[in-house]
């Protein structure tokens, strides 16, 4: 009989240190500090490291270049056409040479704009991404990794069972 009862309760010792593993990559779901300690969950953890702002920064260079194309034709498309609708007397004034002129300008103002509004709109995106990632997928994640790791905290049990037996025959043969 004690046998069993040492089994057992080494088997649900070694069960509930695997599932307490499992769990700890998800706890605590928002920062403790204790004094001038601070415990974050390593999952969060992971996902404040995840390297975003690089891969903007990457990403930065060459999208203005690929959009400039398009921007040209969309400033082409404003002077020539809807500027000349809402303001028909300015097209009195403005001819092909003032208009590639005014382009010329627009697309320097652009060409220094544009690296502070992506760097801006990256921040704003990232910061939406990670609270995104760690409120909605986080308990997800969670939910797979329990289930994905049920086997695992069985085969603990049963190790710790085994273990258990072992404790209890060298204890009765001393």
């Amino acid at each position: 009989m004690n046998a069993i009862v040492i089994s057992l309760l080494t088997g649900l010792v070694t069960w509930f240190i695997s599932w307490s593993y499992s769990k700890l990559l998800f706890f605590p779901k928002i920062p403790l500090s204790i004094g001038k300690y601070q415990f974050e969950s390593p999952l969060h953890q992971m996902i404040k490291k995840l390297p975003i702002e690089s891969l903007i920064e990457q990403q930065k260079a060459n999208s203005f270049t690929t959009i400039l194309p398009l921007i040209d034709s969309n400033l082409d498309s404003f002077f020539k056409e809807r500027l000349v609708q809402k303001m028909p007397i300015v097209s009195m004034f403005i001819g092909d040479k003032t208009i590639a002129q005014l382009k010329e300008v627009f697309m320097e103002e652009l060409r220094q704009l544009f690296p502070n509004l992506i760097s801006q709109l990256s921040k704003s995106i990232q910061l939406d991404f990670l609270s995104t990632l760690s409120l909605k997928w986080a308990p997800i994640l969670e939910t797979v990794l329990m289930n994905a790791t049920q086997k695992l905290r069985w085969i603990s049990f049963l190790i710790g069972a085994i273990w258990g037996f072992i404790i209890y025959l060298f204890l009765t043969h001393l």
